[in-house]
């Protein structure tokens, strides 16, 4: 019987109506909050304030509502039931309406959101089916054959193929696949619609020279793969050899006006070459000799090109890839002197491209790249690589740049969408694909990337990066065993036997570590003397001050990946320490937490 009259006098004070009119006004404020929110990008924790703050007011309304009624005149409190036995009219008439209201209200707004909805889905069909009609258009120019007698003239063939790709690539409305990848299927048999397969293209450009003392033959056929395998044309240029710049220039731009004749063609004009014929092949040379990447190479590329622009110093892309040669060079040198010879030498020759063509895409991404890694100017960095996408915009190291840009300013998310396009584009460069893995490991996608690790190392088993960052994630996650296999095999790649050996005794980790330490420090040529692997090893071992002595020399010899590598999850537990901190002013990065 109490408890009956309790909901007698909850009734009469008109409780259960304010409550209902409480929550559906609440709902309402907090669906036209979560859209105006939105729309003005605000904080995320001001929608959770608001609805916590209507949580706990909420109480506070049912003490209200029991207290108090509105009346005529004004806000007053509930007479006793032993003096009133019913309440006003007005005020049950008051919150009658106010429900009556909050329920249209609800019902329009669902209305509205459901028409919004139907647009939206509308639309986005719309341009589901505009996508599909406007497939984006994709080409890989093949390795060209050398047909000459003469086997020293491969890299007249590499070069040309590569000056064709290059020209190419300007099209913005094509996505063509970089060279790394490209030239993974020289000298292979593999069927030409299994490799369109393979790297997903539309068309395939293949050639090949022939050469003999005074005159060049070009071969070439574009093929189209989708939806099937089609010859859409072939042609055959001879020129005299001190022409060879004009008949690759009319080459490339013939094949070019093929692929864009069906979408809407790039409108930058680029720059036109006239360069002197000798000086046009030591530069092709040096280009041969730099995308081989060994000491020896880089360094006789470096001679090729400097030779070259002795002869004709108006051609801008042979200072664009000496630059790119010092910058290569770098990665094989610890004296922190030396690299920056090799940076100030880099910095003369890519000033020199940009001045002679300030529309060569690659000389900005470039200068760019010096950018990051010499100066850790992470603006000027992104800026570059935005410049030079305008002008190369299938550049896959351009994307790169932009990838490390959103790493060192935590947008993780945008890191890895801009490495994953310039996988695309490289989808055979194990680098790239490495750094995507990397990219998802700093995210914390513990999972994908010990996947995308071990799909790099299914087409390159023998990519010593790959093994060495899927060891730092395996070992990350406590898969000990798995790591040091991993480091065993890095170990093997490089040569390093004894260390290999050792290595195999995974239920002893921490004496594997120091066995590798005592090596790594002695600076052997054999043995990797950087110091923010030292540092991280360190790490393994438990030895935080040890680990920050290294990391605070990375810094003084200005190891240009260091400013990466502090984001690495091996540091996590030094982001308190002042001398961590120090480190991540200096570089100028924001730190993922």
């Amino acid at each position: 019987m109490r408890f009956k009259k309790y909901i007698e006098e909850l009734k009469r004070r008109n409780v259960f109506k304010a409550a209902i009119a409480y929550v559906i006004m609440a709902w309402v404020v907090i669906q036209v909050s979560s859209i105006v929110l939105s729309g003005f990008d605000a904080p995320t924790y001001i929608f959770k304030l608001i609805v916590f703050v209507i949580c706990i007011a909420f109480p506070f309304w049912l003490v209200f509502a029991w207290i108090y009624d509105i009346t005529p005149e004004g806000i007053k409190k509930t007479e006793d039931s032993a003096k009133k036995r019913h309440t006003p009219p007005r005020t049950q008439n008051r919150l009658n309406m106010v429900i009556i209201v909050s329920l249209l209200i609800v019902v329009a707004f669902l209305l509205y959101n459901q028409s919004g909805s139907s647009i939206n889905k509308k639309k986005n069909s719309e341009k589901n089916e505009n996508t599909i009609e406007n497939r984006e258009k994709s080409i890989v120019v093949l390795p060209f054959l050398n047909l000459s007698k003469d086997n020293n003239q491969d890299y007249l063939a590499e070069g040309i193929t590569d000056a064709i790709n290059v020209a190419l690539s300007k099209k913005d409305s094509v996505r063509v696949i970089s060279r790394t990848s490209a030239m993974t299927y020289k000298d292979e048999s593999k069927l030409l619609s299994d490799i369109a397969k393979e790297l997903e293209v539309d068309y395939l450009l293949e050639g090949s020279i022939l050469s003999d003392a005074d005159s060049v033959r070009i071969m070439v056929q574009l093929i189209k793969s989708f939806p099937r395998e089609n010859h859409i044309w072939s042609r055959s240029y001879k020129e005299k050899f001190e022409d060879i710049l004009q008949l690759v220039d009319r080459v490339s731009t013939e094949i070019a006006d093929e692929i864009t004749a069906v979408v809407q063609p790039n409108q930058l004009k680029t720059h036109k070459y006239k360069v002197n014929a000798k000086a046009y092949e030591l530069y092709l040379r040096g280009r041969y000799l730099m995308n081989l990447e060994t000491y020896k190479s880089v360094n006789s590329a470096i001679k090729y090109l400097n030779e070259s622009i002795k002869l004709d110093s108006s051609y801008a892309p042979a200072y664009a890839t000496l630059a790119e040669s010092y910058i290569s060079l770098n990665k094989f040198y610890s004296n922190h002197d030396e690299k920056e010879n090799h940076s100030k030498n880099a910095r003369m020759a890519i000033e020199q491209a940009l001045v002679l063509d300030n529309s060569l895409g690659a000389a900005y991404i470039i200068k760019g790249k010096i950018a990051g890694k010499c100066d850790w100017n992470w603006d000027e960095m992104k800026n570059l690589a935005e410049k030079g996408l305008k002008f190369d915009p299938n550049n896959a190291n351009g994307h790169m740049l932009l990838s490390n840009y959103y790493l060192v300013t935590n947008e993780l998310n945008k890191a890895i969408g801009e490495a994953l396009f310039a996988e695309k584009l490289d989808p055979l460069n194990p680098m790239i694909g490495s750094m995507v893995a990397e990219r998802y490991y700093l995210a914390h996608n513990y999972e994908k990337a010990i996947a995308q690790y071990k799909k790099v190392l299914e087409l390159f088993p023998n990519y010593g990066f790959a093994w060495e960052g899927l060891g730092y994630v395996q070992y990350f996650l406590g898969q000990k065993e798995e790591a040091i296999n991993s480091w065993k095999m890095l170990q093997e790649i490089m040569g390093n036997d004894s260390t290999a050996i050792n290595f195999t005794f995974a239920g002893n980790a921490e004496q594997s570590f120091r066995l590798w330490l005592s090596k790594a420090k002695s600076k052997s040529l054999s043995y990797t003397s950087n110091p923010t692997v030292l540092a991280q090893v360190h790490m393994f071992l438990n030895e935080k001050e040890e680990a920050l002595d290294w990391l605070e020399k990375a810094y003084e010899i200005h190891e240009d990946e260091l400013p990466m590598m502090l984001q690495r999850p091996n540091f996590h537990e030094l982001h308190k320490e002042h001398r961590f901190k120090e480190l991540v002013r200096k570089t100028d990065i924001i730190l993922n937490k």
